[in-house]
């Protein structure tokens, strides 16, 4: 009997001891390379080979998505001036600011842009940043000029005849746009964006060229010529696929109140460079 114990005992130390004993767990490595992962699990120190495992990180649907803008590129459009009617024709004391329009472009750089989703790429809000560089070709013979600062006008010039001449004023831009597109594949979505351009005048410019017989003259004078400096303009944009027509309308005048004629800017025009 005492035997018969002694056996049981063993027995039964030898069961616990091997139950407690976990096996020994594998050595793994785990490497990460942009969205693949890679692991390496070596089985066993007595066995010389190695799994390896590649497993791609799945994302989310929607940031694989193109985010559907159409803000971000090059605009080019023709600058016109509306009296404080909506009309464009001037009295004659604002007759100098009639304009030649081949010489009245506007070209927008837009360098950057953000969507704010509302609606996977359905429906965002649109912010960014850009440069306008506005030119005004005037049609008339005219100097324009200022009197102590206090009001800009323009005289007609009877001696030079002027090849061009134009007032140019560039503006730091910021949109905020609502967009709306009709599909999430830019192949088949119609586009169109509204709402507001805040701008900032960095500077202006008049430039002149004449000829007087055979020499050729240019005059350029750069001045603040009471414009605003600080603008607000009303926009929309509509488009397919990456074509886009645009055109913004002045809700602010572009000369300081009473320091020059009241006339609004309006601009139309296309993006001919989509970013």
């Amino acid at each position: 009997m005492r035997n018969i114990a002694l056996i049981t005992l063993a027995v039964l130390a030898a069961f616990i001891g091997s139950a407690q004993t976990e096996p020994e767990k594998p050595d793994t490595t785990d490497m990460k390379f942009g969205d693949t992962r890679i692991i390496m699990i070596d089985e066993s120190p007595d066995d010389d080979t190695t799994d390896v495992a590649w497993e791609d990180d799945e994302k989310d649907e929607d940031y694989d998505k193109l985010e559907l803008t159409h803000w971000g590129g090059v605009d080019l459009g023709v600058n016109i001036l509306l009296n404080k009617d909506g009309g464009t024709a001037m009295d004659s004391a604002n007759s100098w600011l009639e304009l030649d329009y081949s010489r009245s472009l506007s070209w927008r750089i837009n360098l950057f842009e953000e969507k704010i989703r509302l609606y996977k790429d359905y429906v965002g809000i649109i912010v960014g940043a850009g440069l306008t560089y506005n030119s005004y070709g005037l049609k008339n013979n005219v100097n324009i000029q200022t009197v102590d600062s206090s009001r800009t006008y323009a005289m007609t010039d009877t001696i030079r005849d002027f090849s061009k001449n134009k007032l140019r004023a560039s503006y730091i831009h910021v949109p905020l746009m609502l967009e709306i597109n009709t599909s999430d594949d830019n192949e088949r979505a119609f586009h169109i964006a509204a709402g507001v351009i805040g701008g900032w005048k960095m500077g202006s410019i008049v430039k002149q060229k004449w000829e007087d017989g055979d020499d050729k003259n240019q005059y350029r004078r750069k001045a603040d010529y009471n414009l605003n400096p600080f603008t607000l303009d009303a926009t929309a944009r509509i488009g397919y696929k990456n074509f886009t027509v645009f055109a913004t309308y002045g809700l602010t005048p572009l000369f300081k109140k009473d320091k020059g004629p009241e006339v609004y800017p309006v601009t139309v025009g296309l993006q001919i460079v989509p970013f």
